[in-house]
């Protein structure tokens, strides 16, 4: 009975010691992050003004209802779309060519790579004043040269017409993200055994050839999960936005996370900012699902 006693106070005193050094930090995240959380699904049903936070009268989905019914609420969504295909799709392409090229030996590869990863390591806003300042319809490097090669008789003002501003982004957002799949990629190419291509070059198969039969197929999975990684976190990436157009002209280069963000710097009101921001919640957790299923798929795949 004694050894037990001793056996129990000792796990006692064993689960005590871990809870203490838990504590804390489970009190943090329910401050910092649970609590405003809650918070703010709460807020999205209220009408909460800065000028009157006193008053939270429930008004059910009129705060949905208000974000869905902006003048360019139909502009958000095809450009929060637009933002995941074209950002996603062209980082994807641009990455994948650049790993397959670092893939061959040639003069000056290691610099080659140092500068194509530098733009992964600057902040997203500071990529958005750099290519603010490219695309100025004034002085621009972009227009200076596109009027230099006869392409444009005067400068275009790129950010500021509603039909350029939001392609602009994109340019900028592409440049910056690509590396990301660059460095993904080229992790992955080396996992694919040298083997299969000497196999494959045996049986007389060509550089096309090896690249759908082999490479591809080897590394589809890990592809899969890349992109629907990328894809949720261009779901949260209003900096570069707001450092380069700041949702403009009149919000037509606005996503969802970029409205977001303007509105807590510049709008009184609460409760429609978090009726957003559950929306961007509920995107982003679905796209979450599909990478969960997707992660759970590929295992059995491999298995």
């Amino acid at each position: 009975m004694k050894s037990r006693k001793k056996l129990f106070s000792k796990k006692a005193g064993k689960t005590a010691f871990i809870i203490a050094f838990l504590l804390p930090s489970i009190l943090l995240m329910l401050v910092f992050l649970y609590y405003p959380a809650i918070n703010g699904v709460i807020m999205s049903f209220r009408d909460v003004t800065l000028l009157d936070l006193d008053n939270k009268d429930f008004v059910g989905l009129e705060n949905y209802k208000a974000f869905l019914d902006l003048s360019f609420g139909p502009s958000i969504w095809k450009n929060t779309f637009l933002w995941l295909v074209l950002c996603v799709g062209l980082e994807f392409v641009c990455g994948f060519g650049l790993s397959l090229l670092l893939q061959t030996k040639f003069p000056g590869k290691k610099i080659y790579e140092s500068i194509v990863f530098v733009p992964w390591a600057i902040s997203g806003f500071a990529v958005g004043v750099i290519w603010k300042w490219m695309f100025n319809g004034n002085s621009g490097v972009i227009n200076d040269i596109l009027v230099r090669l006869g392409i444009l008789e005067t400068p275009f003002g790129f950010l500021s017409n509603v039909n350029t501003a939001f392609y602009c982004v994109v340019v900028a957002k592409v440049w910056t993200g690509m590396a990301f799949f660059a460095i993904v990629t080229l992790a992955a190419l080396k996992t694919v055994s040298k083997d299969m291509y000497e196999a494959a070059e045996i049986d007389g198969a060509n550089g096309i050839q090896k690249f759908f039969y082999i490479t591809l197929p080897s590394i589809r999975a890990l592809l899969l999960l890349t992109i629907l990684v990328r894809m949720i976190s261009m779901m949260n990436a209003p900096d570069l936005i707001f450092g380069m157009t700041g949702g403009g002209p009149a919000g037509r280069s606005h996503t969802i996370s970029s409205y977001i963000l303007t509105q807590v710097i510049s709008s009184s009101d609460y409760g429609e900012i978090s009726a957003a921001g559950v929306i961007l919640w509920l995107i982003t957790l679905a796209l979450s699902v599909i990478y969960v299923i997707a992660t759970k798929a590929t295992k059995g795949s491999d298995e």
